[in-house]
């Protein structure tokens, strides 16, 4: 049975969606600095409304790597390096003095697992990537000085591949893999807001999103003519993957003319990924029948503070820290994504190459508690290996923001 997808607060997030919001730690509810805010809250739209059209783009990459010691065999397995790419396109400009319209491209959503043919969990999972792209047209209206309210409407398109060993059989080569991809729609509001010169707060409302995945293929390989109507050759596959919705809640406050500090509290809404159903149609001799992953995700949490400091007056340094809520109980950790708590730090930087020319970089890295999973034979819909998992991430981001 294939192993089902695995998820932290931030998930397999693939993190802030922009170079000086990678640095800043996310923290992005309430801050002004980049137009990559519009992904988080598009109620900042507005606060861009000039007579220049924005633009914001630039590369992401992510790379996640987990150790894993057996319960039994006290061998150490590592994951293969496999980097997950990723990037981010914003565009921004103001129709009148109170309505402003915006566009955001970005790929907030991903991973990619790679762990060795031959792991001793080769039978559970080999390989598994997941990619997203959103799509985010918004509309923006500045309700007075004080107060702005954005709204966007959002397409997501996913792809989702996984190939795991068929381990009744005697022959390595034996196979059998997934290939399913998708879309589907969601929204985003968000409203921002000033108290003072110093101080002002954002909150924003970001639905699920449920991607349909009806043009999947699952194949076997290697697998005896006896068993054909267990592990046909090919045969077609629907599933649905859910992602979350997001509560988001921050705050900004110059505490001097040159720095920022920035706190954001987000509640994630994992719980709709209860599991994962593989609906596989009748192939030959082979039945139509539902494959099942139970998850049993519960919602979680994350908190971020960062800090944006003037250096001179074309460069701008930025900071910050980042703690991620598991909501993934220990029975059903599962090696294709390997989920803890987590705690994260970031640098970033901001340098003007011109008026309206900016280079912008960000790095996070984030540290994933132990976690220690126990398989249970009696329920063969929680697939997992046992042992002991620790997962390092890297983040990093460059990019461009212009003006004309």
């Amino acid at each position: 049975m294939f192993s089902g997808l695995t998820a932290a607060a931030s998930g397999f997030e693939t993190g802030p969606q922009g170079a000086r919001l990678v640095g800043l730690g996310g923290a992005s509810t309430a801050y002004i600095g980049s137009i990559a805010g519009l992904s988080t809250n598009p109620g900042l739209l507005p606060q861009w409304g000039d007579s220049l059209l924005h633009f914001s783009f630039g590369g992401l990459g992510q790379v996640r790597r987990s150790s894993y010691i057996g319960q039994d065999t006290y061998q150490r397995t590592d994951q293969e390096l496999a980097i997950q790419p990723g990037g981010y396109f914003y565009a921004t400009r103001a129709v009148s003095k109170r309505v402003s319209l915006g566009l955001a491209v970005t790929t907030p959503y991903g991973y990619h697992t790679k762990w060795p043919d031959t792991w001793e969990g080769r039978s559970v999972i080999q390989e598994s990537q997941l990619r997203t792209v959103f799509v985010q047209p918004t509309v923006g209206f500045k309700l007075n000085d004080n107060f702005s309210a954005g709204v966007g409407f959002v397409y997501a398109f996913g792809k989702y591949t996984q190939r795991r060993a068929l381990g009744e059989y005697d022959d390595p080569n034996a196979q059998t893999s997934l290939s399913a991809s998708g879309s589907g729609i969601g929204l985003n509001v968000g409203l921002y807001g000033r108290t003072g010169d110093n101080l002002a707060f954002g909150i924003s409302y970001r639905s699920g999103v449920k991607l349909k995945m009806n043009t999947g293929t699952l194949a076997s390989t290697g697998v005896p003519a006896r068993d054909a109507s267990l592990n046909p050759a090919s045969a077609n596959v629907s599933t649905q993957i859910n992602l979350p919705s997001t509560l988001s809640v921050g705050i900004a406050d110059r505490i001097t003319p040159k720095l920022l500090l920035t706190f954001d509290f987000t509640l994630s809404g994992w719980s709709t990924l209860d599991s994962l159903k593989l609906n596989v149609a009748a192939s030959g001799p082979a039945p139509a029948r539902t494959l099942k992953t139970t998850r049993r995700y519960e919602d979680a949490m994350v908190f971020r503070v960062g800090a944006e400091y003037q250096v001179l007056p074309k460069l701008l340094v930025l900071g910050g820290l980042h703690y991620d809520e598991t909501p993934v109980r220990d029975e059903y950790i599962n090696p294709e994504f390997i989920d803890a708590n987590r705690l994260g730090a970031s640098a970033g930087l901001s340098y003007q190459l011109s008026r309206r020319l900016a280079m912008e970089a960000g790095y996070a890295f984030d540290y994933g508690q132990l976690r220690t999973a126990r398989a249970n034979r009696t329920n063969k819909a929680a697939n997992t290996v046992s042992g002991n998992y620790r997962t390092l991430t890297h983040s990093a981001s460059v990019g461009v923001a212009v003006a004309f």
